[in-house]
């Protein structure tokens, strides 16, 4: 009797585990689409600072990170540090370094880290205009990735749920 306790409770904890992993699996793809929205808008608060407030960049990162949510605050709080302490050279620096620094802790894939990393080009080394093209370019782009990133969440999110619990049960029945 003692055995076939032990065993429902592990065969309990398998459960439990799998279906935990399939559920956060789910959540990652939900949270990428949400980060990269939380992004997507930290860009046209970036837009206000600079074309209308005229802020200056380690300020106008300052005022957007008081603005948005993490990890998107995180994201432009360090690149303002970045700026402010002296430690890079220049913004597209302080920029990729602060990228570096936050990408490794957010949902975010290489592909979404390559199109915000590529936001730096121009930051603080071209004329407003030009930090407003690139601004707008990296918009466009952060759009598509935007769209791509809510059909995989669409197409994979259930699949998960259901790989965790059924693969849960196929564990179970194997150990039993």
């Amino acid at each position: 009797m003692a055995i076939l306790i032990f065993k429902l409770g592990g065969a309990l904890c398998v459960m439990i585990a799998a279906i935990g992993l399939g559920e956060s699996k789910a959540s990652t793809l939900g949270r990428r689409v949400h980060h990269l929205q939380l992004f997507q808008q930290s860009l046209g608060l970036l837009v206000t600072e600079i074309s209308y407030a005229h802020s200056i960049l380690p300020l106008a990162f300052q005022r957007v990170s008081r603005q948005v949510a993490s990890p998107v605050k995180e994201l432009y709080s360090r690149a303002a540090e970045r700026l402010i302490a002296g430690h890079d050279s220049c913004a597209r620096l302080a920029w990729e370094g602060a990228v570096r620094q936050v990408g490794t802790r957010t949902c975010y894939t290489e592909g979404d880290l390559e199109v915000i990393k590529a936001l730096g080009v121009s930051l603080g080394e071209s004329r407003k205009e030009g930090q407003l093209t690139q601004i707008e370019l990296t918009a466009k782009r952060l759009e598509f990735l935007l769209h791509e990133a809510q059909g995989d969440r669409t197409r994979n999110e259930r699949m998960w749920r259901y790989l965790g619990l059924l693969g849960g049960a196929a564990l179970v029945i194997l150990l039993l």
